[in-house]
Protein backbone atom coordinates (compact mmCIF):
# COMPACT_ATOMS: atom_id res chain seq x y z
CA UNK A 1 0.00 0.00 0.00
CA UNK A 2 1.44 3.42 -0.84
CA UNK A 3 1.92 6.34 1.91
CA UNK A 4 -1.20 8.38 0.61
CA UNK A 5 -3.13 5.26 0.67
CA UNK A 6 -2.67 4.38 4.29
CA UNK A 7 -2.92 8.13 5.30
CA UNK A 8 -6.02 8.37 3.15
CA UNK A 9 -7.55 4.72 5.08
CA UNK A 10 -6.38 6.80 8.58
CA UNK A 11 -7.95 9.63 7.56
CA UNK A 12 -11.57 7.79 7.25
CA UNK A 13 -11.04 6.14 10.11
CA UNK A 14 -10.73 9.74 12.39
CA UNK A 15 -7.27 9.17 12.61
CA UNK A 16 -4.65 12.32 12.10
CA UNK A 17 -0.97 11.19 11.18
CA UNK A 18 1.58 13.41 11.78
CA UNK A 19 5.20 13.54 12.36
CA UNK A 20 6.50 15.09 15.45
CA UNK A 21 9.65 15.13 16.01
CA UNK A 22 10.74 12.67 13.65
CA UNK A 23 8.64 10.13 15.13
CA UNK A 24 4.82 9.26 14.10
CA UNK A 25 2.23 10.71 15.67
CA UNK A 26 -1.50 9.24 15.68
CA UNK A 27 -4.74 11.19 16.96
CA UNK A 28 -8.29 10.38 17.16
CA UNK A 29 -10.38 7.76 18.92
CA UNK A 30 -8.10 5.20 20.87
CA UNK A 31 -10.20 2.45 19.22
CA UNK A 32 -9.48 3.69 15.73
CA UNK A 33 -6.13 4.71 16.66
CA UNK A 34 -4.85 1.25 17.77
CA UNK A 35 -6.28 0.06 14.53
CA UNK A 36 -4.16 2.44 12.60
CA UNK A 37 -0.97 1.70 14.48
CA UNK A 38 -1.42 -1.72 13.03
CA UNK A 39 -2.11 -1.19 10.15
CA UNK A 40 0.45 1.30 9.79
CA UNK A 41 3.40 -0.48 11.40
CA UNK A 42 4.94 -2.68 8.59
CA UNK A 43 5.16 0.38 6.59
CA UNK A 44 6.32 2.69 9.13
CA UNK A 45 9.51 3.52 7.62
CA UNK A 46 8.04 4.58 4.43
CA UNK A 47 5.58 6.35 5.50
CA UNK A 48 7.88 8.36 7.67
CA UNK A 49 10.42 9.22 4.81
CA UNK A 50 7.02 10.86 3.42
CA UNK A 51 6.46 12.42 5.66
CA UNK A 52 9.59 13.76 5.80
CA UNK A 53 9.90 14.81 2.81
CA UNK A 54 6.68 16.45 2.74
CA UNK A 55 7.09 18.58 5.79
CA UNK A 56 10.73 19.59 4.40
CA UNK A 57 9.37 21.81 2.05
CA UNK A 58 5.53 22.78 3.01
CA UNK A 59 3.57 25.01 1.71
CA UNK A 60 5.13 28.71 1.40
CA UNK A 61 3.57 31.51 3.02
CA UNK A 62 2.17 32.58 -0.08
CA UNK A 63 0.58 29.55 -0.34
CA UNK A 64 2.41 27.76 -3.02
CA UNK A 65 4.02 24.25 -3.24
CA UNK A 66 7.59 24.36 -3.37
CA UNK A 67 7.25 20.33 -4.66
CA UNK A 68 4.04 17.96 -4.42
CA UNK A 69 3.98 14.44 -3.03
CA UNK A 70 4.19 13.12 -7.06
CA UNK A 71 6.69 13.47 -9.99
CA UNK A 72 4.23 16.03 -11.25
CA UNK A 73 5.36 20.04 -10.64
CA UNK A 74 2.37 21.87 -8.64
CA UNK A 75 0.40 23.76 -11.04
CA UNK A 76 -2.57 26.48 -9.45
CA UNK A 77 -5.18 23.76 -9.75
CA UNK A 78 -2.91 21.59 -6.94
CA UNK A 79 -2.48 24.54 -4.80
CA UNK A 80 -5.78 25.59 -4.93
CA UNK A 81 -7.18 22.38 -4.01
CA UNK A 82 -4.70 22.44 -0.93
CA UNK A 83 -5.90 24.95 0.07
CA UNK A 84 -9.31 24.41 0.00
CA UNK A 85 -8.96 21.00 1.46
CA UNK A 86 -6.96 22.46 4.34
CA UNK A 87 -9.99 25.02 5.06
CA UNK A 88 -11.83 22.26 5.27
CA UNK A 89 -10.16 19.75 7.85
CA UNK A 90 -7.91 18.06 6.07
CA UNK A 91 -4.56 17.91 7.86
CA UNK A 92 -1.86 18.67 5.22
CA UNK A 93 -0.85 15.51 4.57
CA UNK A 94 -4.24 14.30 3.99
CA UNK A 95 -4.91 17.25 1.55
CA UNK A 96 -1.70 16.56 -0.40
CA UNK A 97 -2.70 12.65 -0.48
CA UNK A 98 -6.38 13.74 -1.70
CA UNK A 99 -4.79 15.99 -4.28
CA UNK A 100 -2.60 13.59 -5.82
CA UNK A 101 -5.95 11.29 -5.90
CA UNK A 102 -7.72 13.90 -8.02
CA UNK A 103 -4.90 14.68 -10.68
CA UNK A 104 -4.88 11.47 -11.42
CA UNK A 105 -8.20 11.47 -11.74
CA UNK A 106 -7.87 14.68 -13.90
CA UNK A 107 -5.59 12.79 -16.26
CA UNK A 108 -7.52 9.58 -16.93
CA UNK A 109 -10.85 12.33 -17.60
CA UNK A 110 -12.81 10.55 -14.93
CA UNK A 111 -15.82 12.29 -13.95
CA UNK A 112 -16.42 11.88 -10.75
CA UNK A 113 -15.88 14.02 -8.02
CA UNK A 114 -15.34 14.37 -4.23
CA UNK A 115 -17.79 16.34 -1.72
CA UNK A 116 -14.62 18.19 -0.53
CA UNK A 117 -14.63 19.98 -4.03
CA UNK A 118 -18.15 20.64 -4.22
CA UNK A 119 -19.75 24.38 -3.54
CA UNK A 120 -22.87 22.91 -1.54
CA UNK A 121 -20.98 21.53 0.87
CA UNK A 122 -20.59 23.33 4.44
CA UNK A 123 -20.59 23.06 7.62
CA UNK A 124 -17.77 21.70 10.31
CA UNK A 125 -15.48 18.77 10.11
CA UNK A 126 -17.89 17.14 12.62
CA UNK A 127 -21.47 18.51 11.24
CA UNK A 128 -20.86 18.43 7.46
CA UNK A 129 -23.77 19.19 5.05
CA UNK A 130 -24.81 19.05 1.51
CA UNK A 131 -27.49 21.97 0.18
CA UNK A 132 -27.91 20.14 -2.58
CA UNK A 133 -28.72 16.75 -0.58
CA UNK A 134 -32.45 16.50 -0.78
CA UNK A 135 -32.29 17.61 -4.70
CA UNK A 136 -30.17 15.14 -5.83
CA UNK A 137 -33.23 12.32 -4.31
CA UNK A 138 -30.99 10.62 -1.99
CA UNK A 139 -32.48 9.32 1.00
CA UNK A 140 -30.75 8.90 4.55
CA UNK A 141 -28.72 11.51 7.15
CA UNK A 142 -27.65 14.87 4.94
CA UNK A 143 -24.19 13.66 4.58
CA UNK A 144 -22.44 10.51 5.74
CA UNK A 145 -18.54 11.22 7.25
CA UNK A 146 -17.17 8.74 4.96
CA UNK A 147 -18.70 10.02 1.69
CA UNK A 148 -16.44 13.36 1.62
CA UNK A 149 -13.66 12.15 0.14
CA UNK A 150 -14.87 9.21 -2.25
CA UNK A 151 -15.46 9.63 -6.12
CA UNK A 152 -18.74 9.66 -7.23
CA UNK A 153 -21.11 11.10 -9.39
CA UNK A 154 -23.78 13.67 -8.03
CA UNK A 155 -26.20 15.35 -9.41
CA UNK A 156 -26.32 18.72 -7.48
CA UNK A 157 -22.16 18.92 -7.75
CA UNK A 158 -20.99 22.25 -8.46
CA UNK A 159 -17.28 22.92 -8.61
CA UNK A 160 -15.71 25.15 -5.45
CA UNK A 161 -13.34 28.14 -6.43
CA UNK A 162 -11.42 29.77 -4.10
CA UNK A 163 -11.45 33.68 -4.67
CA UNK A 164 -7.93 35.75 -4.47
CA UNK A 165 -7.20 36.25 -0.54
CA UNK A 166 -10.01 33.55 0.16
CA UNK A 167 -8.14 31.49 2.74
CA UNK A 168 -11.09 28.84 3.72
CA UNK A 169 -14.40 28.22 2.44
Amino acid sequence: MTPTGLLAECQKAGVIVEMVNGALKLKGQPDAVHFAAGMLRPFKDDLVRYLDRLTAEPLSQTGELHQASSAAPADDATCARLALFRGRGLNQAAAIALADRLALRDQQHDERRVCLECAHMAGTVNARRCGQWRQTRMKGPAMPADLVDVLQRCRGFAIRVLRDGEASP
